[in-house]
């Protein structure tokens, strides 16, 4: 019969399908687990330092740079 072939070829694609799946999700996991284990964790008072003394100014000077490029562009 034609359409069992056509069915156990699709049954086949779809068991394919699943592990392909399966697979990428769990080196998305290895991955993940793999970068919270070796990236040492921050403390709260480390935390704050670092936005307050690093990430806050480098936001502004971002907004001022991309402020006058997009006058710099207008003219």
């Amino acid at each position: 019969d034609a359409s069992l072939g056509e069915s156990i070829g699709q049954n086949w694609l779809a068991v394919l399908q699943g592990l392909t799946l399966m697979f990428k999700t769990g080196i998305f996991i290895f991955v993940f687990i793999w970068i919270r284990w070796t990236i040492p964790r921050f403390r709260y008072d480390q935390l704050m330092n670092l936005g307050w003394k690093t990430l806050i100014p480098l936001s502004l000077i971002n907004m001022l740079v991309t402020a006058a490029v997009v006058l710099f562009l207008k003219k």
